[in-house]
């Protein structure tokens, strides 16, 4: 399965050839809009732990319920240290018999329907008319330690545009690439604060 960049890669395919067919350059532009529905975590907002324990970090990312493992070789690295910032945990650990489990499913889910025929769209008009698609993502981050789990579920969006259509109003633009590990961080930092509410980690 295909992961969001590529998507929007595949997307934009056609508008790059037809750029190039007619000598045009600047018709085509990609930016990438995070949603601010999601609160903006940062380590202040998380309870000391008294006694912090290991931790083993499990994650698959998902695209439509379907693990891509080339997206979860990439993400997981900003996961792990995103949780190692945490400081809620003592250290991190490839397997741990001591401490916890903390098990992060990130599924990919398209909200915009025909995203394919939209940039087929923008392609056909040079880039004058162009679209607007909202990628959503699901995270479900389950800490288990001593036959204990507490489960909580997190959710996202990122909006792009391909060719000339303005971004939703007043969210900053970015990169495609710098736009999802924004996304993948703020899940991240949201599941640990909704699992230390939980009282998960004491």
């Amino acid at each position: 399965m295909r992961d969001p960049l590529q998507r929007l890669r595949a997307a934009a395919s056609l508008l790059v050839l037809l750029c190039l067919a007619f000598g045009l350059t600047g018709c085509l532009s990609m930016k990438s809009y995070v949603d601010p529905a999601l609160p903006v975590v940062v380590k202040a907002d998380l309870p000391a732990v008294n006694t912090p324990a290991p931790v083993q970090i499990l994650f698959e990312f998902r695209t439509k319920g379907n693990v891509n493992a080339a997206a979860t070789a990439e993400i997981k690295p900003r996961v792990v240290a995103a949780v190692a910032e945490s400081g809620l945990f003592a250290t991190i650990n490839d397997a741990t018999h001591e401490g916890g489990v903390l098990n992060v499913v990130i599924d990919n889910v398209p909200l915009t329907d025909n995203a394919a025929a939209k940039g087929f769209g923008t392609g056909l008009t040079l880039g004058l008319a162009g679209s607007m698609v909202t990628d959503g993502y699901v995270c479900t981050a389950t800490y288990t330690r001593n036959g204990k789990a507490t489960a909580v579920t997190v959710r996202h969006a990122l909006h792009s545009t391909i060719g000339n259509h303005a971004g939703p109003a007043n969210l900053q633009p970015m990169e495609p690439q710098a736009a999802i590990h924004k996304v993948m961080d703020q899940l991240v930092w949201n599941s640990l604060k909704q699992l230390a509410d939980q009282h998960a980690f004491e």
